[in-house]
């Protein structure tokens, strides 16, 4: 085994993979990447995206700008000290960290990044007078942040009335941006981002930090904890974020590209669906890319997958350990992103795939889209299940479901996986989770699962445009109750239906074999596909 130990954090990397890390990591410090990074130095990146990569790379540093935030949430939480009901509305980057910080710290923070109208209503539901209203975005314009914004401003003034909804709303955004504009206006208490520090990367900042911070968490000690770590990223020999970014890079050279993300420990219990986000949408283009896969103690790696556990080895089955504290690991994770992209030739800022999804689900509002797959393939009790036009006619003779998930698992290149993608209640749906565990105990291809749309602002970008050796299986549903958007032609229940319409069109253009199972009665339909999953043979 190799490590490297500073700061209170430790990676430690086992053998096999150990000789292999080792060696690009001495790579690393001989092409002075340690030092290019701390210093900014353009020379590191291609010419042509070099002066962009650069500016970017501020996040670095956000431990020692956000020294002061923990006064000014504390402030903020004083002020509203009643407002016990912590809703935030956030997508990607911007709600995933600071759902980790507040399961870490373990206070209630409600994260509303879906667009399904049964789990915004059953937030809805709560007292308004005791309702504060994080809204987070770097733009103000991502769809679903806007949506819910408005779905929670009309709430509240309908509830308490136009003056008193000022005090009842938080927003963290960007300066200049459209959501800063908005809060000016109408009197919200705003807190800055950093606008050069993409939302995944900006975990040390407001967006991982205001929210959990309102409720209580110990946000400082979170900082501090990155500080410590943070002069270390600038050597060359004890870095832990370098040794871990060479181990990842030297993996997925080799075909290991899948990583089993296995976490010890109540403080990094949430730690993996961050890191999902931030190594699949950073590596996750042109056609490469590391797959992140979400698992316990108990998950059996497939082959070409390393297995990394975040905190305590306490079996020894690990190939990648990472012990520090919340912040530290926060930092580290960042880091060796920045480094593994480095070597797999990406830049690691850019997010174009899932762009290419927002459009897609503009077009579909706009009616610009019809589904050419809308003759089912079978039909049952509650559940439509569709095909793509023109894909492969395998299932075509499956009658049962069951079938279609032997399908499924038969599709998927040999070094490839499996993604199930829920656009359901991600509080009220739960148990369809359960058909990716009984898939994934099926095959020794790695078996993936993200909520929609959740998922389009992470793995998404890897799985259009990353290594084109996916098949997915969506499911979605009908609305019994939508949600009305206030100013806009739609409600949520068709805006929920167009992104999962434009993340399907998007994977059918590259020739990625997808099966839509859609549950026309969603307790009935989740009966039927847990049932058929059970009996797989």
């Amino acid at each position: 085994m190799i490590e490297a130990v500073a700061g209170g954090a430790r990676v430690g990397v086992h053998v096999p993979l150990a000789e292999v890390a080792g060696h690009l990591r001495d790579q690393f410090v001989d092409e002075r990447v340690p030092t290019s990074l701390s210093e900014r130095r353009l020379s590191m990146w291609p010419q042509a995206v070099a002066a962009d990569i650069v500016r970017r790379t501020t996040w670095l540093d956000l431990a020692a700008s956000s020294a002061d935030l923990a006064s000014v949430v504390h402030e903020l939480a004083a002020e509203r000290a009643e407002l016990d009901h912590v809703v935030l509305l956030g997508m990607g980057g911007s709600s995933l960290a600071a759902e980790v910080v507040a399961v870490a710290a373990e206070q209630p923070l409600r994260v509303l990044d879906t667009t399904d109208p049964h789990q915004v209503r059953a937030a809805l539901a709560e007292d308004p007078a005791r309702l504060l209203v994080v809204l987070a975005s770097k733009s103000g314009e991502t769809v679903e942040s806007e949506s819910l914004g408005r779905v929670f401003v009309d709430h509240l003034h309908r509830h308490l009335g136009k003056a008193a909804t000022a005090r009842h709303i938080v927003v963290i955004t960007d300066p200049g941006s459209r959501l800063h504009a908005t809060a000016m206006r109408e009197g919200y208490a705003c807190v800055l981002s950093d606008p050069m520090v993409g939302g995944r990367f900006s975990a040390l900042g407001p967006f991982g930090l205001v929210a959990p911070g309102l409720l209580g968490a110990d946000i400082a000690a979170v900082v501090r904890a990155a500080a410590a770590v943070r002069p270390s990223l600038a050597n060359d020999a004890d870095n832990p974020g370098l040794l871990l970014g060479a181990a990842l890079a030297a993996a997925a050279e080799r075909g290991r590209d899948k990583v089993l993300l296995c976490a010890e420990g109540a403080a990094v219990r949430a730690l993996p669906n961050w890191i999902e986000q931030l190594v699949s949408e950073s590596t996750g283009k042109d056609g490469r890319g590391i797959l992140p896969v979400i698992g316990s103690a108990r998950t059996a790696a497939p082959a070409d997958a390393v297995r990394v556990v975040l905190g305590v080895d306490p079996r020894g089955t690990a190939d990648i350990v990472v012990d520090a504290p919340l912040g530290a690991q926060f930092l580290l994770w960042e880091y060796a992103t920045t480094v593994a992209s480095y070597r797999l030739g990406v830049n690691p800022f850019d997010q174009p795939n899932v762009e290419e999804s927002k459009a897609n689900t503009q077009a579909v509002l706009a009616g610009d889209h019809r589904d050419g797959g809308d003759v089912p393939l079978i039909v049952t009790d509650a559940v439509e299940v569709h095909l793509n036009p023109g894909q492969a006619a395998g299932p075509a003779l499956c009658e049962r479901l069951e079938e279609v998930f032997e399908w499924l698992l038969t599709i998927s290149e040999p070094a490839g996986y499996l993604a199930v993608m829920a656009f359901l209640d991600r509080s009220g749906d739960q148990r369809v989770a359960e058909v990716a565990q009984r898939l994934r105990e099926r095959t020794s291809r790695p078996v993936t699962f993200g909520w929609g749309p959740r998922f389009l602002h992470s793995t998404g970008q890897l799985h259009k445009g990353g290594p084109p050796t996916g098949a997915f299986l969506q499911i979605t549903a009908a609305a019994q109750d939508d949600v009305r958007v206030p100013g806009r032609p739609f409600g949520l229940a068709r805006l929920q239906a167009a992104q999962a319409e434009g993340d399907r069109l998007a994977l059918a253009r590259r020739g990625r074999p997808v099966v839509r199972m859609h549950l026309r009665d969603r307790r009935a339909g989740l009966d039927e596909l847990t049932a058929a999953a059970r009996h797989l043979s």
